[in-house]
């Protein structure tokens, strides 16, 4: 297939190195380069260090957006809108778009950009890491779900095959909805405590952090269950200790947003959260804490 991979971050370095094993892949970026180089480094199935790569890619051509068969959306939820309109005019109506970032919110802005095309949403637990402009480390394996938003999208149901022979595990999800809550859940409990504490997710397995854990899970439980997921306080706490020993060397991409004085996706996580437990009467005061001091944070350093 023809795949054009919308950003270039770190998770879409790592989608683009590992699609490109057996298909054509093209990256559409923010800058007008040709080409791009990609070093990637990290873990195989076994989770053993595999040899360090190096790829070459065509960059930022209309004529290879046109010919895709696919496009994988990987940059952050904020910059989704401008990301579309930048490759609408050269977009094929047919083509699949497939939207992969933390957090929920965008789904009405991409169906409103592109009425036609079938679009699908996706949740990854692979985990990558640029510890420089040109490399790319990935340092995490995990489940990747996609399903589609739209009645024709559904026709697609093997782009999860498609994604699960370049990093697996993937599958399709009749209710893609499902599991973005679940991960949006995890994100609204680890993201912003490891950003305002400016340390690994594993940190927050120590116990000074419990009774905050269990407040944001029980309020995240009760927007879930209103919005038709019903769960459990406890059983979001068993996810969130889950990832957090899972991923107790990683840092968190909030972590990292705010170390880089970055804009960070707080209004898709916890701002989110906030927004469907205010349509359901439903008070939300530790996540909406943690949103404003995110914010704040954001402010303070965009106005240096």
């Amino acid at each position: 297939m023809n795949i054009t991979i919308l950003g270039a971050g770190a998770v879409g370095r790592l989608w683009g190195c590992k699609l490109a094993n057996q298909h054509n892949v093209h990256f559409w970026t923010r800058d007008n380069h040709q080409k791009l180089a990609i070093h990637l480094t990290g873990t195989d199935a076994t989770a053993k260090l595999t040899p360090k790569s190096t790829s070459l890619f065509e960059a930022n051509q209309p004529p290879l957006l046109a010919s895709s068969d696919l496009v994988l959306a990987t940059v952050k939820a904020f910059q989704v809108g401008a990301a579309i309109q930048a490759i609408k005019p050269h977009l094929n109506p047919e083509t699949a778009v497939v939207i992969m970032h933390n957090g929920m919110g965008s789904q009405q802005t991409v169906l409103d950009l592109l009425p036609n095309n079938p679009i699908i949403y996706a949740t990854t637990a692979q985990a990558a890491f640029r510890p420089s402009q040109d490399e790319v480390h990935h340092t995490g394996i995990g489940p990747t779900l996609l399903g589609s938003i739209t009645p024709h999208g559904i026709q697609h149901q093997q782009l999860a095959h498609l994604l699960d022979d370049a990093l697996p595990p993937c599958q399709w999800e009749d209710d893609i909805n499902q599991p973005l809550w679940n991960k949006l859940a995890i994100n609204c409990a680890i993201n912003p405590l490891t950003a305002l504490h400016l340390c690994k997710n594993g940190k927050l397995a120590r116990s000074e952090f419990d009774t905050e854990l269990d407040a944001i899970c029980q309020e995240v439980a009760l927007v879930m269950s209103a919005e038709g997921y019903p769960v459990t306080a406890s059983v979001l706490r068993q996810r969130v200790d889950t990832v957090i020993n899972a991923t107790a060397d990683n840092f968190s991409s909030m972590n990292q947003d705010v170390c880089h004085q970055r804009q960070t996706e707080i209004d898709y996580i916890s701002g989110y959260l906030i927004a469907r437990a205010a349509t359901h009467n439903i008070e939300a005061p530790h996540n909406h804490r943690l949103w404003q001091a995110i914010k704040e944070l954001e402010r303070k350093y965009h106005d240096q």
